[in-house]
């Protein structure tokens, strides 16, 4: 077994929006989520734990306020508070300030860009107003800067004085984009923008915006300058890149903009020259990018993971000549690596040791299920590996990246080609370990975790057992359940479709007679997305089910869709672990289970 080193998990990055800072979320081996502060002025970036009092959730956005310290909106479940956190003496915690509560539903934080901002924060109160304050970052009260008919999001600076920002709204029908002047606190139109044209990112220091619009069926990525009345220019060859496309980032003179382009399971960094209309590839380590960049005078400041390098910001002092710089702590060689492996179907895995010859084998199926596994660090992963289980995370049909034909197959049909591809894969498996090995074991979260249970249902004596997270009963009663955007997804992806085969309807509690293994459900209590209702019926059809081996069910207080990201995750982490590495028989034998 490898020696596991201290775990380490970042979440909500923000950019300082001028980029010379950064802060996250990070947990360091068991301690709760602490905020972190990166510096990015200096030759590799250098982040700093800023441990406050409590702790933090991960309904915590951070925003870093310079080199003062760090913004903190706390969100609860009718109020919210802002709070500065600033870096405590001789290893002691951050000393926090409360600069702004609010009863409404949230806040909401845009980096500001010229000295004496911080921040502006956004109220979204009763009455559908939305109030904006000036941030400045010290231990001060905020400034009230305007009041706004209706709620306003996003935020994109268009000059670098920090006196026009545009903003969105974000209901249909509502006005598009609009400039916001901080000076008379008067809201604009965005001027030579035209309808349904969304503004995306800005150069403020030269006035080139990049934009998006539908054009013939898609998104087209488009260049117009904030002072020019000509209209958008959609470049060709931009916008005939092959991948799943993101822009990250302009350069400071706007004539540049990096672009992370997902094809299967990794992220290529590409440089578009906006002016020629030409494309290059940055020299970047396989792994992947998150969607949120700065490019400064000191280079492009990306968030970069791969599977043996946690989440972390790197920079590419000159990207079209330079390598990665990043911290000492992100080298790769603490965790375990992994790779790609195209298994039959073709359905391309991410897999960790060997899948043949180790004594235990995970099958982890992923969310979504518009989504894929994507080549970077994951830490449930790191500890299986270091428990000695080789784990396979495949991407069947249904995930993306891998083209539409691939991405659409289960449109009408959750639980028709993706369950065969995991069927197909789990027999693959089990043949190769032969009969003296122990057979697969099924992992998933969401909607993996329900095409998990599926496939325990379909064969289940295919399987040693099967660990879920947040698994739902069925599409249909997901739709009668759920959220609406997640009643949008469903009609969407046609989730409520029954399909008609031997199986019969996929539909968890009916099926419940059907899985006669070991059986891990962890849910968190307060799930916006999947209702725990779902887990607490499938748990109760299970028991009643009376199979040889009870159930062990985990409901995480206080945690939301992922329980592995609240601030109890170590200990869920825990828990799964011992379940698949069977330390858990005697609570299996007595059918309780021991709240983590």
């Amino acid at each position: 077994m490898t020696p596991m080193p201290a775990e380490l998990r970042r979440i909500n990055f923000r950019f300082f929006a001028t980029g010379e800072y950064a802060a996250c979320l990070a947990a360091h081996g068991r301690a709760r989520l602490m905020p972190e502060l990166w510096d990015l002025t200096g030759p590799a970036p250098r982040p700093r734990l800023l441990p406050t009092r409590d702790g933090e959730d991960s309904w915590t956005f951070p925003l870093p306020a310079g080199d003062v310290g760090v913004l903190l909106c706390r969100h609860g479940k009718q109020s919210a508070r802002l709070l500065l956190a600033v870096p405590g003496t001789d290893g002691a915690p951050a000393e926090e300030h409360e600069l702004f509560a609010s009863r409404g539903p949230g806040l909401g934080l845009v980096g500001g860009i010229a000295p004496g901002t911080a921040a502006l924060l956004f109220e979204n109160g009763e009455g559908r107003r939305t109030k904006v304050w000036r941030v400045s970052g010290h231990a001060e009260p905020p400034e009230p800067v305007a009041e706004l008919t209706g709620p306003a999001g996003g935020g994109v600076w268009l000059d670098a004085d920090g006196r026009r920002l545009a903003l969105a709204r974000p209901e249909p029908g509502a006005g598009g984009t609009f400039v916001l002047d901080l000076v008379t606190g008067l809201p604009a139109p965005l001027e030579g923008v035209a309808d349904g044209e969304h503004l995306l990112m800005a150069a403020p220091r030269t006035g080139v915006l990049l934009t998006a619009a539908r054009r013939d069926g898609a998104f087209r990525l488009g260049v117009r300058h904030r002072d020019d009345p000509a209209p958008t220019v959609f470049p060709e060859r931009l916008n005939t890149i092959e991948g799943s496309v993101t822009p990250l980032a302009l350069d400071p003179g706007g004539r540049c903009l990096a672009l992370s382009v997902a094809r299967r399971s990794r992220s290529h960094l590409l440089l578009h020259d906006l002016v020629a209309d030409a494309t290059v590839e940055a020299e970047l380590p396989a792994g992947t990018l998150q969607p949120t960049a700065r490019w400064t005078t000191g280079g492009l400041h990306l968030l970069h993971t791969t599977p043996d390098r946690p989440l972390g910001v790197v920079t590419l002092p000159d990207p079209f000549r330079s390598r990665v710089r990043a911290t000492a702590e992100e080298q790769p060689g603490r965790w375990i690596a992994a790779r790609t492996v195209d298994c039959p179907g073709p359905v391309e895995a991410i897999v960790y040791g060997d899948p043949v010859a180790s004594e235990r084998v995970v099958l982890a199926l992923h969310g979504g299920p518009e989504a894929a596994w994507h080549f970077g660090f994951e830490p449930l992963f790191q500890r299986m590996a270091a428990a000695g289980m080789a784990v396979v995370a495949p991407n069947q049909r249904g995930s993306t990246g891998y083209g539409a034909a691939h991405r659409d197959a289960i449109r009408g049909a959750w639980g028709g080609p993706d369950l065969a591809d995991i069927l197909h894969l789990g027999r693959t498996l089990a043949d190769a370990r032969g009969p003296g090995r122990q057979p697969p074991m099924l992992y998933g979260i969401s909607y993996g975790a329900y095409l998990a249970l599926l496939a325990v249902a379909a064969e289940p004596d295919l399987w040693a057992r099967a660990a879920v997270i947040a698994p739902f009963l069925s599409g249909g009663e997901l739709y009668r359940d759920g959220p609406p955007s997640v009643r949008a997804l469903l009609d969407r992806l046609g989730g409520r479709v029954e399909l008609d085969d031997e199986l019969g309807p996929r539909d968890l509690a009916r099926l419940a007679d059907r899985m006669r293994l070991p059986i891990m459900i962890v849910h968190g209590e307060q799930d916006p997305v999947i209702p725990v209702a779902h887990s607490r019926r499938l748990h109760s059809r299970l028991l009643a089910a009376a199979h040889p081996v009870a159930p062990v069910y985990l409901e995480i207080p206080g945690a939301g869709h992922d329980p592995l990201v609240s601030s109890e995750g170590h200990l869920v982490a825990d828990r799964l672990i011992d379940f698949l590495s069977e330390r858990a028989t005697r609570i299996l034998r007595e059918g309780t289970s021991v709240p983590a």
